[in-house]
């Protein structure tokens, strides 16, 4: 599958990439500028380096940065997210504190969809997102299911064919609504689990 993701400034970027290029998906990679998307390129083998400013070509995006910076993405490329799926990865919560972020409209997702109401939104969360997916996979169930919530659904059974070309187990959680439910399960699993794996989160 041809998807772009947009992001390449930290683990959960860099995971996210190494394990699409795994999956042989044709992988464009946008960063906060071309000469950060390229490094990253290079690093994990993946198909295009892209900047910011470029134009989006795929019709499957996966928004794989900070909240804030998820928002930011979202003003700035405006309507070239009309019509395309969207698909938020991100846990939202401060990243000097650590507390999480309640976003007025519910989630991350929802925040996307209030504003680009023509975006297909997904919202996808796997435990190895959160910052450990380029680690070698364990064998137990938890290290396949990702939960996927979303009001499109040819939007999420194109998500779920995306995962499961992965080796991944997609779980259908229903609405975009429940977008809240799962964020909040991303944020536990960060609080619970990056510590003991030595994360960046270590004794927060």
């Amino acid at each position: 599958m041809d998807l772009t993701i947009i992001g390449a400034s930290d683990v959960f970027a860099r995971g996210l990439a190494t394990w699409a290029v795994a999956a042989k998906h044709n992988v464009t990679i946008v960063g906060f500028n071309r000469g950060q998307a390229e490094e990253l390129v290079k690093s994990v083998h993946a198909a295009r380096a892209a900047g910011p400013r470029d134009p989006l070509l795929d019709n499957v995006i996966l928004l794989a940065m900070p909240y804030n910076c998820v928002l930011d993405a979202r003003d700035s490329y405006g309507k070239q997210l009309d019509g395309r799926i969207v698909v938020n990865v991100t846990t939202p919560f401060d990243l000097d504190t650590f507390e999480p972020i309640h976003p007025e409209a519910g989630s991350a997702a929802q925040e996307i969809a209030k504003v680009r109401p023509g975006a297909k939104v997904v919202k996808a969360f796997h435990p190895r997102f959160a910052g450990t997916l380029a680690a070698p996979q364990g064998s137990g169930q938890e290290t396949r299911n990702v939960l996927l919530a979303g009001d499109d659904a040819d939007a999420k059974r194109q998500v779920s064919h995306l995962f499961k070309g992965g080796g991944l187990q997609p779980i259908d959680v229903r609405r975009l609504r429940r977008a809240r439910e799962v964020e909040a399960v991303g944020y536990l699993y960060l609080v619970t689990r990056v510590p003991l794996e030595g994360g960046f989160l270590a004794g927060r």
